[in-house]
């Protein structure tokens, strides 16, 4: 195989099933490696947990509507283009380009579950694989976390602070 490049693979915990290890096919850890199980496994977990766990679904949604009124009711293509100018195109949590505004996801700076608020003062355009990155991480958390797990060398989070003054028009 000369010239081609060596695919890591892992196998799932619980399906056994082999897949290229990259992060299309398994979640993270909050330590920033893969996790043990793959990501349909780990939907097929989600959505079993969802329907023996229906009660606590409605306690958590009813938690966070008297939180945040409307936090559950998503955003159109208006809310996501107005962010995507602002930040030039640049997901806020990577420094790196979204392609398209639709593509993106709009992602709380300061989480709802840490005291954010649903204003469009705490919203960001993330790429969908940064939201799920950030998780319960308040942006700045999400910039020190992506340095200790490898992912920003340098610290661009900091660096650039939360949106870069060029990025401010």
């Amino acid at each position: 195989m000369h010239g081609a490049a060596l695919m890591l693979t892992k196998r799932c915990t619980i399906c056994g099933e082999e897949k290229p290890a990259t992060l299309d096919y398994w979640g993270s850890t909050p330590a920033g490696n893969l996790r043990g199980y793959c990501n349909q496994c780990m939907n097929k977990r989600s959505r079993e947990y969802e329907a023996k766990n229906k009660d606590k679904r409605k306690a958590r949604d009813a938690k966070r509507a008297a939180t945040a009124p409307g936090a559950r009711t998503g955003f159109g293509p208006g809310i996501k283009r107005e962010l995507w100018d602002k930040q030039g195109g640049i997901c806020l949590c990577c420094f790196q380009k979204i392609d398209f505004a639709e593509n993106g996801e709009v992602d709380h700076m300061r989480p709802l579950s840490k005291g954010g608020e649903h204003a469009s003062s705490n919203f960001i355009l993330a790429h969908c694989r940064c939201n799920r990155d950030k998780k319960d991480k308040t942006i700045e958390e999400h910039w020190d976390w992506r340095v200790k797990v490898g992912h920003d060398v340098e610290n661009l989070g900091r660096k650039h602070g939360l949106i870069p003054p060029k990025l401010l028009k």
